[in-house]
């Protein structure tokens, strides 16, 4: 749970493979046929592409959804629709070309001598690790024109992104239906089971209210989204602490330390904000 405080790879061929012996076009038909590779057919499980047809276009209920929630950001079952939406969906991931190696011409210019495709990490307003996913191609390269799209289901996508801790999942990142699938709600979906975002969550504002009350200075607590636009970035949670009097920064840190220590607190907690007001 991320807190902020407010107040407060013979002679080889040019192409760089040896074609194996046996058949000019790389089959020896005293094993049977091979691949270009020279490796044998035989005994592959070879499975239908679950992508073959694919348009490119996007889900039309997951479009709908990010839609919805964009006109509504605030509503709760808004932020639920679009995570319902998304399970089954195919969607792409970025690859993009990255150098690995480059040296200096005779004419004094950088060229490239060799590059690779690499996945994509984005950064997140808090310095977290973000993996993107697009909805379909257009979103795509609107992003990024050399970005070649990669189709996968939503499942594994957002199940990588876990494997590889990354933290949050951002959906067609600079479109206007941009929608961040928070830590919490990449667990619940994995799992299918079912996820309220933090700020309208009744276990969430009770534990907080229980905490609350082992701190005397405190005379009011009030939970709402971290901020207007919660579905794009940002803290996830808003805590407004009420006091009546001056509060030193040790007592907040202990407040803060409290809700950190509370596990389901911090299950079902992306990030937070604290501020403090005069109640």
């Amino acid at each position: 749970m991320s807190t902020h405080s407010h107040g407060p790879d013979g002679a080889p061929e040019q192409s760089g493979h040896q074609q194996p012996a046996g058949h000019p076009n790389g089959s020896d038909h005293s094993h049977g046929p091979t691949d270009s590779a020279g490796q044998a057919w035989a005994g592959r499980d070879l499975k239908p592409n679950p992508f073959s047809g694919d348009s490119g276009l996007a889900d039309a209920g997951l479009l709908e959804a990010l839609a919805e929630v964009a006109n509504a950001p605030l509503d709760p079952s808004a932020h639920q629709k679009v995570v319902t939406a998304l399970s089954g969906v195919r969607l792409y991931a970025p690859i993009v070309p990255m150098v690995v190696d480059q040296e200096v011409g005779e004419n004094g210019l950088m060229s490239d001598n060799s590059s690779e495709m690499a996945m994509v990490r984005l950064q997140a307003e808090d310095g977290r690790e973000c993996t993107p996913g697009f909805s379909g191609i257009p979103p795509l390269t609107a992003w990024h024109p050399d970005a070649r799209p990669v189709p996968i289901e939503s499942e594994r996508l957002v199940l990588g992104a876990i494997e590889a801790e990354s933290q949050l999942v951002v959906l067609d990142p600079g479109a206007e239906t941009s929608f961040l699938l928070r830590r919490p709600a990449m667990f619940a979906f994995v799992q299918s089971q079912p996820w309220t975002p933090s700020w309208a969550d009744a276990e969430v504002a009770r534990r907080l209210r229980a905490i609350a009350e082992s701190f005397p200075w405190l005379s009011k607590l009030a939970i709402s989204p971290g901020r207007s636009s919660v579905h794009l970035g940002g803290p996830e949670l808003g805590i407004t602490l009420g006091v009546e009097t001056d509060v030193a920064q040790d007592d907040v840190r202990r407040f803060q330390e409290a809700v950190a220590g509370d596990e389901e607190l911090v299950t079902k907690i992306d990030s937070l904000a604290i501020r403090l007001v005069r109640s």
